[in-house]
């Protein structure tokens, strides 16, 4: 059956099409950026294009390679390891809680949901990570306080709920066992939330700088995302010692705004190409994930 483009759907088209430019716009203005001396970002501001092509801000980022190299394996190691253990504690919790036979169902429901509203506080919460778990410069202080994430347990939940019950009760009747029913029926037919929920663990995990801050003191656990915030701290401060030598007739420009551009692509540049891959299912987890139930 041959398909007639009418106008109604050009529009639709047209739309969709500026929509997807405008929020391409700003990665391709930093880009360019990035690539665009100090003096003109400066003075022009920033463009679609360089004005004049300059790498020192790359320069500057990659003065200590074996830091940033380093940043790249913990953080590549974080986000792998943490976002699969992650996974699948969110979804064998999820899981539990949304079979209506299980006794403790509503009790383990409700304390999950009880740690999105309340804490323990920070002085709490480092005693605990620090002292009681011993995960002061561990690579696991990176991974262990983020592995579960109520909010992702209750949208993996309401998209269980939301499964037919006739195919678990035929399984049991088969003599399958919840575990089973879990890998073999469950996880196959809830691909969408499992590729919505893997992409939000991994955008925090590879985003994650919070952490180290208060646990990582060995330079060889320190992740990509502090590394570069301290790269960028200390250029802040060299900045403003630039200016008070400026005031004293010495003048040295460093690259200020083509550093913080070019931290930006060194981020979000690796972590881009892994959406492509999940992204048909994205909207439909999340539609289904929040509506069902």
């Amino acid at each position: 059956m041959e398909r007639r483009l009418t106008f109604s759907k050009v529009v639709i088209y047209f739309v969709v099409a500026n929509v997807a430019l405008i929020t391409l716009l700003p990665f391709l203005i930093v880009l360019a950026g990035s690539f665009t001396s100090e003096r003109d970002l400066i003075t022009k501001g920033i463009s679609l294009w360089p004005g004049t092509f300059s790498t020192d801000g790359y320069t500057f980022l990659f003065q200590n390679s074996n830091s940033i190299i380093t940043g790249y394996r913990v953080t590549i190691f974080v986000a792998v390891v943490g976002t699969t253990l992650s996974l699948c504690l969110t979804a064998s919790l999820a899981y539990s809680i949304s079979i209506k036979t299980l006794k403790l169902r509503n009790v383990i429901s409700f304390l999950t949901y009880f740690t999105m509203l309340f804490s323990g506080g920070m002085v709490a919460w480092y005693i605990t990570m620090a002292r009681t778990l011993g995960l002061r410069d561990s690579i696991w202080a990176l991974i262990l306080p983020m592995m579960i994430n109520p909010f992702y347990v209750m949208l993996m939940r309401t998209y269980f709920r939301g499964l037919p019950d006739s195919l678990r009760e035929s399984a049991l009747i088969d003599g399958a066992s919840e575990f089973r029913i879990l890998i073999q029926i469950a996880l196959p037919l809830a691909k969408p939330i499992i590729a919505t929920v893997t992409l939000f663990y991994m955008l925090a995990y590879w985003n994650d700088w919070y952490h180290a801050l208060f646990l990582i003191d060995n330079r060889e656990l320190i992740p990509l995302q502090f590394n570069l915030y301290r790269i960028t701290s200390n250029l802040t401060y060299l900045s403003s010692t630039s200016d008070m030598a400026q005031s004293m007739g010495q003048y040295v420009m460093l690259p200020t705004q083509g550093v913080r551009m070019a931290t930006v692509i060194l981020t979000i540049g690796p972590i881009v190409f892994i959406y492509p891959f999940i992204q048909k299912h994205f909207v439909k987890g999340i539609l289904i994930g929040s509506v069902k139930g």
